[in-house]
């Protein structure tokens, strides 16, 4: 994996999220570096998702600030801590910047595998449609489902309409790839194949946040994970540490439940 380190793709600084009186997210700061893997884990419930979607403007924080290579997403913070929402074309432009692949596959089932992957860099990014298809074709060749450009969603495997979700998301040429139990609806024998698409984005240096419960990918592919409960990172750091020698006991608590 490429790591630059001198670099600070996502900044999270105290982002708070609330869904009526319930509290999501309590005062979360992080950084992740680019060509950085942050890998997050935590029981159901945790926040865990929420995160996610703050970092592409999905949810919307209620306190705090997140920026993407050093430009805020969402909201301006002034000098007094005011916060001023972005302009919806403000906000477009940077999320462009941050591709998210979710645990449904989201494909569009009345579209074909070319037409899903290169509909938004057309509409949005106002590339050219041979430039699009182009791009589509290499994407796939990348994913392993070239041979599937002009199939409809419902004629693919779980694990095929995933990595066809993945290179849609990539045909935005994002500057952060965002990854939401994107193999927990899969069968167990079509999860490595979407794994082995991820490990290659980290080799080459892809910055990726990763909500997963897949442990030993999550030791193997990211430089730093996170686990998070009730709202709050309750550790993070190397992934041998956090998974072989965690310090709290919350932590210890999941991890003996989740291996048993």
């Amino acid at each position: 994996m490429i790591t630059d380190k001198k670099t600070s793709m996502v900044c999270v600084r105290n982002v708070h999220k609330s869904f009526g009186e319930l509290r999501v997210l309590n005062g979360m700061s992080f950084d992740v570096m680019r060509g950085e893997v942050l890998a997050i884990i935590g029981p159901s419930g945790s926040g865990k998702s929420t995160m996610l979607r703050c970092l592409n403007f999905l949810e919307e924080h209620d306190e705090g600030e997140i920026l993407i290579e050093g430009e805020p997403l969402g909201y301006r913070v002034l000098q007094d801590q005011t916060r001023i929402r972005q302009t919806e074309k403000e906000i477009a432009r940077l999320r462009a910047n941050v591709g998210m692949v979710f645990q449904s596959f989201n494909l569009f089932p009345h579209r074909s595998v070319r037409d899903n992957i290169t509909m938004a860099p057309i509409s949005v990014k106002n590339v050219s449609k041979d430039e699009a298809e182009n791009r589509a074709e290499i994407l796939l060749e990348k994913v392993g489902l070239l041979e599937k450009i002009d199939e409809f969603p419902s004629r693919l495997s779980g694990g095929q309409q995933q990595r066809v979700a993945i290179a849609r998301a990539l045909a935005m040429e994002p500057k952060v790839m965002l990854f939401d139990e994107v193999t927990s609806a899969l069968d167990p024998e079509l999860v490595g194949e979407v794994l082995s698409v991820m490990q290659q984005l980290a080799e080459e240096g892809m910055t990726m946040v990763i909500v997963t419960h897949e442990m030993q990918f999550a030791h193997d592919v990211s430089n730093s994970l996170m686990f998070i409960d009730d709202g709050n990172i309750v550790e993070q750091g190397a992934p041998k540490d956090i998974l072989h020698d965690p310090s709290s006991p919350r932590l210890k608590e999941f991890l003996f439940r989740f291996r048993t």
